[in-house]
């Protein structure tokens, strides 16, 4: 009887010392479908303009909407009725709480 006690508890104390070892599952694991959100550091951000005939027209244009900022530089002028149609391109920055959701598969 003492001997099959004794069996009994070390083979329970063995698989109970093994199971230490071995990895287990998180419930928060991500799965293959499930999508990663990450904060947006950057963005890329195109600002059009109308500039009347006799105003200057900036080389660049500081940004600052919605928490992102940045340098726009000016990559497009096109004559229009009374003016010019001016496009502004440059990649901004986050300085506050904006951040955009991005899906990104995991690996």
């Amino acid at each position: 009887m003492k001997k099959k006690i004794g069996i009994t508890v070390a083979a329970a104390g063995i698989a109970l010392s093994l199971s230490f070892g071995m990895p287990t599952q998180s419930l928060a694991e991500v799965g293959p479908a499930d999508p990663i959100v990450e904060a947006a550091a950057s963005k890329v951000v195109n600002v059009t303009k109308t500039i009347k005939t006799g105003d200057v027209i900036p080389a660049t244009l500081n940004y600052n909407t919605g928490g992102w900022e940045g340098t726009l530089r000016l990559t497009s002028k096109q004559a229009v009725d009374g003016g010019y149609l001016v496009i502004y391109s440059g990649t901004v920055t986050c300085s506050g709480n904006c951040a955009v959701p991005q899906i990104v598969s995991p690996k």
